[in-house]
């Protein structure tokens, strides 16, 4: 077995491990759908999440605690320095879990495909981390959304 073909194969186990939408297992691994699904349930005995991913960031904004999340979440994927994407995808969302679970004692709001989207768009300068004009606290916008007033300095 080649080393690319070993690395291939622990990514998929990884992205699996962490929930990761079979679409974005397969578009970075190469692995037929088929054969990611029959993993997944061996991995987690359940059936893999069915639906498309999020298109558009504007599920963020439909709750105060997600977009929390969400500013959290892009903060990490923000800091994070491996060069590739996947790796910093993971690596970010491995720290947002990580802090929730700790300091919240609580459960993550973003799954990691919702964290795969929201990181596509930051990258792509769809999403904007900036600090408030207020408050200086750190708040996720779109490029629609020009004001930099935090909701809470807004009440």
């Amino acid at each position: 077995m080649k080393l690319n073909t070993f690395n291939l194969y622990s990514l998929a186990m990884e992205l699996l491990s962490l929930d990761a939408r079979i679409k974005i297992v397969a578009k970075q691994t190469g692995f037929s759908h088929k054969i990611l699904r029959k993993i997944f349930v061996e991995m987690h005995h359940r059936s893999p999440s069915q639906g498309s991913l999020k298109t558009s960031p504007e599920f963020i904004y439909k709750n105060f605690q997600l977009l929390k999340h969400a500013t959290l979440y892009t903060f990490f994927f923000r800091i994070e320095n491996a060069t590739d994407f996947c790796r910093r995808v993971i690596n970010a969302y491995q720290r947002y879990s990580s802090y929730i679970r700790t300091n919240l004692k609580s459960e993550p709001l973003l799954d990691f495909s919702d964290a795969w989207v929201i990181s596509e768009w930051f990258d792509s300068g769809v999403l904007k981390l900036v600090r408030c004009s207020h408050c200086r606290s750190a708040k996720l916008i779109t490029n629609k959304l020009q004001h930099h007033v935090c909701c809470v300095c807004k009440s």
